[in-house]
């Protein structure tokens, strides 16, 4: 992994950081401030072995949230590759650095993901299809199994 692969990584989990933690991040341009609610994408299997898409809003009531470990990958190849079903491995979080992704979900739902905190949560069923958009890195922030990212993003 080169330098400015590793800088990047540290300036994603910081600001990881400052989004696990909940609350709103501040937009500054040079005539207004703008309060922007922090949100993740939750990834998750239905009863019927689907799964679905939805996004949450962080409330500024969440706590930092306990991170088991953290992976790092870097992908270089394209979506053009045949559709690969697949389930989370682990409950956790995932933050694309570079490039963009797209995800598709058992009901056909298709999202693009580029800068989004996301998580996976699809460990049963049929899981999700990723096709890489172009070259990616990811950063993986493993949570305990028991961890409820509802009741998180809630504030409870």
């Amino acid at each position: 992994m080169e330098r400015r692969e590793l800088l990047a990584i540290s300036s994603v989990v910081s600001g990881a950081a400052l989004l696990l933690s909940g609350g709103r991040t501040q937009a500054q341009s040079a005539t207004t401030t703008e309060s922007v609610e922090a949100r993740v994408v939750r990834v998750f299997a239905t009863a019927d072995g689907g799964s679905r898409v939805e996004e949450l809003i962080i409330s500024p009531n969440a706590k930092p949230v306990d991170i088991t470990s953290m992976t790092a990958s870097v992908y270089r190849g394209t979506g053009a590759t045949a559709p690969d079903w697949h389930t989370a491995p682990r409950k956790q979080f995932a933050i694309n650095m570079s490039g963009a992704l797209e995800v598709e979900l058992t009901d056909g739902t298709r999202r693009r993901i580029a800068s989004d905190l996301v998580f996976l949560e699809d460990l049963t069923g049929k899981g999700h299809v990723t096709r890489a958009l172009g070259p990616i890195t990811n950063v993986f922030l493993q949570v305990p199994d028991d961890f409820d990212v509802v009741a998180w993003a809630s504030g409870s």
